[in-house]
């Protein structure tokens, strides 16, 4: 039951979707799964620019936090209802920013199991979405694979093999430029009065270091077809934080240019 649960909402959306970019592209294995991660994207992009103001939604929230300590400074238990009821109204963007994060385990763990099947030539007839046999059929066959219906190669790539280093390096240099962007504005550490709060700064550095040694072994241990999914997920996100920081990243710029340069101070009395 539950198996068959999975199948219905997982595997035979994600192979449905790919069929449909295999028939378009020639049975394209690499560029399907890059247009099914751009599908993906796009259709989650309103949830996810609204989960990137997490890191703006911790720094609006520490004057009222002290608006809220100066008010009721000689009242400690309405100090701390009132501080827990700002976190509970306007600390959503939390909630957003791990919606957007389960959102895109499914489609992972879709993805996952079709690339498996694949690899083993195990894909089920049934998974075809009847409307589609037309054009989808000829990927379920058995003999699929070997008769040249689906290229598995991408750019000289096996994206059924495992352990491609190559993809895993590309993983963490992306990964890692991810990591450096969504740190450009670092959160503030709220005040929390009677409490010691760790300092989010440093949490969100280990985490996201963490993450860059995650994801590369995440690449480098599944099927290259997976990895891909992964390696095009994270460009997105380079592109999307690069142009949503833009300002931030053109200050950045400006300081570095800048720093150790002298500052000429023009005298208008001073002759010439």
């Amino acid at each position: 039951m539950l198996g068959m649960l999975f199948t219905e909402i997982l595997y035979r959306p994600i192979f449905n979707i790919l069929a449909i970019f295999l028939a378009i592209f020639g049975g394209n294995l690499g560029v399907a799964i890059i247009l099914l991660t751009l599908t993906i994207r796009l259709l989650m992009i309103k949830q996810s620019l609204a989960g990137n103001d997490m890191q703006k939604g911790m720094g609006a929230l520490q004057p009222k936090l002290n608006e809220i300590q100066e008010k009721y400074k000689d009242d400690p238990k309405k100090l701390s209802a009132e501080t827990m009821k700002v976190f509970k109204t306007d600390g959503k963007w939390a909630f957003k920013w791990c919606l957007m994060m389960l959102i895109q385990i499914p489609v992972f763990i879709g993805l996952y199991y079709v690339i498996r099947h694949m690899a083993a030539a195990t894909i089920p007839p049934e998974w075809l979405y009847s409307f589609f046999h037309s054009f989808g059929a000829r990927y379920i066959e058995s003999n699929a694979l070997t008769s040249g219906a689906i290229n598995t190669h991408f750019f000289g790539i096996d994206l059924l093999w495992t352990k491609n280093i190559i993809l895993a390096i590309v993983a963490w240099i992306f990964t890692f430029l991810q990591t450096k962007l969504t740190t450009i504005a670092k959160p503030a550490t709220p005040d929390i009065p009677g409490q010691k709060v760790p300092d989010m700064g440093k949490m969100m550095w280990m985490m996201n270091y963490f993450l860059v040694i995650m994801i590369g072994s995440f690449v480098y241990s599944m099927q290259t077809g997976v990895g891909l999914y992964i390696v095009t997920t994270t460009i997105f996100s380079v592109a999307q934080y690069s142009r949503q920081y833009r300002v931030l990243l053109k200050a950045k710029r400006g300081e570095r240019t800048s720093r150790g340069k002298g500052v000429v101070v023009h005298n208008p009395h001073h002759k010439w």
